[in-house]
């Protein structure tokens, strides 16, 4: 099929352009790993390579090496604190194209006549990423409005690189025993179908819509869609009014800050933990402060989805951790890591000593960031790794937590989300469970005191995420009313 041949032709440039670049950045060893070109034969060790040169190298690789750090920084179970600093100043910010190599994609979407459709078009970008860049618009209706545009060209481009890594990714579990036990294919697989589902600007209004019915129903506000106007390479959505999150001064109305912290928490936390889908990206500068102080939530280009049967998981979860069985939770990890040949009982002591050097601390001011350092740190000195899928509800938790105890230091995480884990448990035992059964679980829920054993309650459920059969957008920081 010719259609094969030029595909196949066009990786092949690509996989000698990607050796060129492992070349030029001497990361030789790594790149006779994965089978990027004919190096000598070495063992690739972990001295062999640097956090600043591999940020290098991913930034020199472009738009899907950019991406792929930035998910690599939310997996501190893998990655130590050195290399999640270096990857996580991976940014995907690139130089704006004019609008002349744009606005073929809107004559392509809209017709030669687009125009006709509003009364202002603002042809400098309010931001520009790999994927999209985004402008500011006023339609017939005077509806003020946010136009995101793919890129030309991009689609092809990362669908072509997505293939050669997870060939790469293959050829390297084969090779290495070391590699495999990171489960790269898997891994870059669900990284690619969820960076292919960034690419439908058409699946990101959806998941808006979808994701926005249920922040209503909370109070909160996601942009309107404007459907006729909507497709895979253009979107264009409501713009909301009020003050980003990244703009609130922190230090003036300390009373109204408070207030806004907490209902964004409590948004981020009802859609992870009751609705199942969630924007997957809630940083500051996609959450506004609107009148009233309504929480308003923009960009949904990164989206996570759980399962029913991943809050029973998360029930079992809470239930081990009230009843401070490090055992049972040791055998959680382990199940969630795949079963590896480790010290079970050894774990399991490790496990009893983080819950006991902590019991009975008060969590005002303790920050789930620090105790992931804990608990990573042990995953780490194990070798337990996390399955992928936990990328997208790890960045979540922790994208929130900075700005909400920013705004109100003495968020007490355990507290505000104990109703909602009721809630969950009211949902998952409600058919067929005795009225005792229930009495039992919801006293053994509210018996959970003010302690690290509840944080890790809540910690945990986040490492615990990753194995439980969640399908993510992890890819992106995409395109966002702030910057794409």
């Amino acid at each position: 099929m010719p259609g094969d041949s030029e595909k196949l032709i066009g990786d092949l440039s690509r996989l000698a352009e990607l050796g060129r670049i492992f070349a030029r950045h001497g990361a030789m060893n790594l790149g006779n790993a994965l089978g990027i070109a004919p190096f000598p034969e070495e063992d690739v060790s972990p001295e062999h390579l640097r956090p600043k040169s591999m940020v290098a190298l991913l930034r020199d690789i472009g738009p899907i090496g950019v991406k792929l750090g930035q998910l690599l920084a939310t997996r501190g179970d893998v990655f130590s604190d050195e290399w999640i600093d270096a990857l996580a100043s991976l940014q995907d910010r690139v130089e704006p194209l004019p609008f002349d190599a744009i606005e073929p994609v809107l004559v392509a979407s809209w017709g030669e006549k687009w125009e006709e459709d509003f009364t202002a078009f603002e042809r400098d970008p309010m931001a520009s990423a790999s994927i999209a860049q985004t402008y500011t618009a006023t339609l017939l209706n005077s509806s003020d409005v946010i136009v995101k545009v793919r890129r030309s060209g991009t689609a092809a481009r990362l669908e072509a690189d997505m293939r050669i890594l997870v060939r790469l990714a293959k050829l390297s579990e084969r090779r290495s025993s070391d590699i495999a036990r990171y489960r790269p294919v898997e891994f870059l697989q669900t990284f690619g179908k969820n960076l292919a589902r960034e690419m439908d600007l058409a699946a990101e209004a959806r998941a808006c819509e979808r994701i926005g019915g249920y922040l209503e129903t909370l109070g909160a506000k996601s942009p309107a869609i404007h459907w006729h106007l909507t497709g895979l390479r253009v979107n264009v959505l409501e713009r909301l009014s009020g003050m980003p999150a990244s703009q609130i001064d922190r230090v003036a109305e300390k009373a109204r800050n408070i207030v806004f912290a907490k209902r964004y928490a409590d948004a981020v936390l009802r859609m992870m933990i009751l609705n199942g889908k969630f924007h997957g990206d809630p940083h500051p500068g996609n959450i506004f402060r609107m009148d009233a102080d309504q929480v308003g939530f923009i960009d949904f280009g990164a989206v996570g989805f759980l399962s029913g049967a991943s809050r029973q998981e998360i029930v079992r979860l809470i239930l081990a951790i009230a009843d401070e069985q490090a055992e049972d939770v040791a055998d959680l990890l382990l199940d969630w890591a795949g079963n590896p040949a480790v010290d079970r009982d050894q774990l399991a002591l490790d496990l009893d000593h983080i819950i006991e050097e902590f019991r009975g601390t008060v969590l005002s001011g303790i920050e789930l960031s620090a105790l992931f350092d804990r608990v990573f740190g042990l995953l780490r000195e194990y070798s337990l790794v996390l399955p992928p899928d936990l990328a997208i509800l790890l960045r979540t938790l922790l994208t929130t937590e900075g700005p909400v105890l920013a705004f109100a230091p003495d968020y007490n995480i355990a507290e505000e989300t104990r109703p909602i884990l009721i809630e969950l448990l009211s949902e998952r035992f409600s058919f067929g469970a005795t009225r005792s059964q229930l009495t039992k679980l919801r006293r053994r829920l509210f018996g959970l005191s003010a302690s690290l054993p509840d944080l890790i309650g809540n910690a945990t459920i986040i490492a615990r995420s990753g194995s439980i059969p969640v399908t993510i957008d992890p890819t992106s920081r995409g395109c966002w009313q702030g910057s794409p």
